[in-house]
């Protein structure tokens, strides 16, 4: 059974590289949300105390959520793998320098989110003030904050530009396929609570930075850390909503100002219509500073 998606046929389901790149990221995605559903009614089913939602997200909390996501995003992109004979790591993850990348892009997160903080305080559409965090219990909200969202960018990614991003590439093109899951990325961000049309076109327009970041850099690293930077400072530093959450422990406190399209409102900065601004401005970022160089990210079958 290993390997079986590699072997090569005609016809409507398998060509010379094997089962095609559409049936293969179908697959894929529906194996994944299988899984979710199950693991959810599971949950309904036993009712774990530990896993009550209190009226702002705590780190433990978005900590216990995320490792229950990331359990079937692993095991779906895990058995794709196996099924194409390859390691789960070759999609993106088998970086040999990995830490440079996830520092690297951890730091282009913060800044990013700080540059779209920046623009809403100059035109008084958000309003920070400190939250009175002792400085032992800030460091300690900082690291477990820290923590999580590295968790967060971790499992978004990988279900995101991992596997998926990966089989269609092979079929329709890099950037083709870019398209495909940014546009699945953003749709899923649809039952956030507060969620808006701007903040939606904001995360496909993301989803298509991230994957930007994945061809320069060759690994899914330092989107994770990009993605992990954003989250933290939104969650942490700057205490605002994250995709209409409200988070607990922030060094700072941050309310929207004026008309949401203009502050964001309740879906947070990503709400504001200055988040497409700024992705303008880390796409520039990221075409200069961000080289092309011998990829590590598993493309040896990928449509130019």
């Amino acid at each position: 059974m290993r390997g079986w998606l590699a072997h090569s046929g005609t016809g409507f389901w398998r060509g010379p590289g094997g089962v095609r790149a559409g049936w293969r990221a179908l697959a894929y995605a529906l194996l994944l949300t299988a899984l979710v559903f199950a693991e959810i009614l599971l949950l309904a089913w036993a009712k774990p105390p530990w896993l009550r939602q209190e009226p702002k997200m705590t780190p433990g909390f978005a900590a216990v959520n995320e490792a229950l996501l990331f359990i079937p995003v692993l095991a779906a992109a895990g058995f794709m793998a196996w099924l194409e004979g390859r390691s789960v790591f070759a999609f993106g993850l088998a970086a040999r320098r990995f830490a440079p990348k996830l520092a690297g892009g951890l730091l282009a997160g913060v800044t990013a989110l700080s540059l779209l903080m920046a623009l809403l305080v100059a035109g008084g559409w958000a309003a920070p003030r400190w939250a009175g965090l002792p400085p032992p219990a800030a460091a300690e909200s900082g690291l477990a904050w820290l923590g999580v969202c590295l968790l967060i960018g971790l499992t978004e990614e990988t279900a995101f530009r991992g596997y998926l991003q990966h089989s269609l590439a092979r079929g329709v093109g890099f950037w083709r396929a870019a398209v495909v899951s940014s546009l699945v990325f953003g749709f899923l961000h649809i039952t956030n609570a507060h969620e808006s049309v701007i903040g939606i076109a904001n995360v496909c327009g993301a989803g298509l930075l991230l994957c930007l970041g994945l061809k320069r850099t060759g690994s899914l690293w330092w989107p994770i850390g990009f993605h992990a930077g954003w989250d933290f400072s939104e969650n942490f530093i700057y205490g605002t909503h994250d995709s209409g959450q409200a988070c607990a422990g922030a060094l700072l406190d941050t309310l929207p100002h004026g008309a949401a399209w203009l502050s964001g409102g309740m879906a947070g900065p990503e709400g504001s219509v200055f988040g497409l601004a700024t992705e303008l401005l880390v796409l520039g970022g990221m075409l200069l500073f961000l080289r092309s160089g011998k990829t590590v990210f598993d493309m040896d079958h990928c449509a130019p």
